[in-house]
């Protein structure tokens, strides 16, 4: 499988955006969790993941955003989902990814707006 159809990635100031695209199934995360590891900073804050192309989302693609979650709070920011629907919303939804734990967005705008307005863990006090 060729993972660059699977998967962009890009970095910001204040975040990272990472696309999917078509399925993200036990295959793609194998992949994809070492393009991840090496394209987004270890000290990243907030990490937005971009559905709006995905169709199918299993277990290992949840586990895999598990390990975005950790990453994000271990550095005083937060994971972001855009454009979730459908089955992936379903299983994000019945696994508990809910407001409390992620930030879910329609537009890439408006998850950039909301990250780069979070104070950083030395302002926040």
């Amino acid at each position: 499988m060729n993972i660059s159809n699977r998967i962009e990635i890009e970095n910001s100031a204040s975040s990272s955006v990472i696309r999917f695209f078509g399925f993200i199934d036990a295959a793609v995360t194998e992949e994809a969790r070492g393009v991840i590891a090496a394209k987004i900073p270890e000290d990243c804050r907030n990490v937005i993941v971009d559905l709006a192309k995905v169709e199918f989302l299993d277990s290992h693609g949840v586990g895999m955003f598990v390990s975005l979650l950790k990453k994000a709070h271990k550095n005083g920011g937060r994971l972001f989902f855009i454009a979730a629907e459908g089955q992936p919303a379903a299983v994000l939804n019945i696994v508990g990814f809910n407001s409390t734990l992620v930030t879910y967005c329609q537009t890439l705008q408006q998850a950039r707006a909301l990250a780069a307005a979070q104070k950083s863990p030395s302002n926040a006090l």
